[in-house]
């Protein structure tokens, strides 16, 4: 029952429990090793069941309650659908954050009053977005920008973090490759959407990309739509599902205006000029390409895919460049304002430490927490 809570995770075929369940034995030395390697509490081994089976019934409750069965669990193993672990970190920050506000939040279904060709500019305008603030500027500047902005509506924001000394997630091999299995999804909440990027534990999750995945989760939320993720390849996956391919172009409108389109009708598209663009307009080459054939300005599908593939091979994106500070890596992951909640909630001793470990790492981690509130001053 234990080794089920993720079964996006493979857990039971690691060797010390396939052993273990083959042999009917297993050490407490060893498990208590296993389970900080895959950061599980041990002592739920040692649960009756009486009292096992209510504790995992209630995460599998409140999944259930923001996430329709097609949406997470990855239990094809076929690479969709969300990683179950981070959809309960998300979820435990949400139920938290969300706790003192009483009223429902504005921006959810605001788009659907409205007349699609007004959605930019309701966006833009609900956002306070500065255009000149988000061109010709770098993209991570610009991603803070756009954060920040989307924070300040009481739309929370968490950024997947993979750091070895952190350890907000278990970074096995497999473990990871489950995550960059994952992708951006918006867990539902009247008074508090919360979405998530997966930032370092995607494959090629370049700024550029997840400025693209925030603003479509955005149109997501403003027009009600929650039953979606958004994987690596979205640009080419929302061609063929309806709502994405909506919320694409309202996304690349706002920062990639038909102005600078309209003036390349009529000229050879090539790879130079989508990667300018992608520059100036904070959008991956891609997505260039993509949107300037939504607009008819790449003639074909023909000419759309010669470009496609003339875009050179990524090295880049996946994984942590360098070890932050631990207050920089948890705001990345609980969002800014979240942090915020937590240090104050500590503060005024409306949140006790053991919860505040749980909401920020997962687990209890007496270490680190204390890096942390030395940090931010506790």
């Amino acid at each position: 029952m234990i080794l089920g809570i993720y079964p996006d995770e493979h857990l039971m075929e690691r060797p010390l429990f396939a052993d273990a369940l083959a042999s009917g034995e297993l050490s407490i030395s060893a498990l208590r090793k296993e389970c900080e390697t895959l950061l599980i509490p041990w002592q739920l081994f040692l649960l009756k069941e009486s009292k096992l089976k209510p504790t995992l019934e209630r995460i599998e409750a409140r999944r259930k309650a923001k996430f329709s069965t097609r949406l997470i669990a990855n239990r094809s193993n076929d690479g969709s659908g969300i990683s179950l672990r981070i959809a309960d970190r998300v979820i435990g920050l949400q139920e938290f954050a969300s706790s003192g506000i009483n009223e429902s939040n504005d921006f959810c279904g605001m788009l659907i009053t409205h007349h699609r060709s007004k959605w930019p500019a309701i966006i833009a305008s609900h956002f306070s977005l500065d255009p000149d603030r988000m061109s010709g500027r770098g993209k991570e500047t610009v991603l803070k920008y756009l954060i920040k902005q989307t924070e300040s509506k009481n739309i929370r924001v968490s950024r997947g973090v993979l750091s070895s000394s952190v350890k907000f997630f278990p970074v096995t091999r497999q473990i990871q490759k489950t995550y960059r299995q994952s992708s951006g999804f918006v867990v539902h909440d009247e008074k508090l959407p919360y979405i998530f990027l997966p930032d370092e534990m995607g494959n090629n999750e370049t700024p550029g990309r997840q400025i693209l995945t925030l603003l479509v989760l955005l149109v997501l939320v403003g027009t009600n739509n929650y039953d979606y993720y958004l994987t690596g390849d979205l640009e080419l996956r929302m061609r063929r599902i309806a709502i994405l391919k909506q919320a694409f172009g309202v996304a690349t409108e706002i920062l990639f205006p038909y102005g600078a389109s309209d003036v390349y009708r009529g000229q050879e598209i090539t790879y130079d000029i989508c990667e300018e663009l992608s520059k100036k307009y904070m959008l991956t080459p891609s997505a260039v390409m993509v949107t300037l054939r939504q607009r008819d300005v790449i003639a074909s599908d023909k000419e759309l895919s010669i470009l496609l593939d003339s875009i050179p091979m990524s090295t880049g994106g996946g994984g942590p460049m360098n070890q932050p500070k631990i207050e920089t890596a948890v705001n990345k992951l609980c969002g800014m304002s979240t942090t915020k909640d937590i240090v104050q909630a500590l503060n005024n001793k409306s949140l006790t430490s053991i919860n505040a470990q749980y909401l920020v790492f997962g687990r209890v981690d007496k270490l680190q927490f204390a890096k942390f509130a030395a940090a931010v001053g506790l």
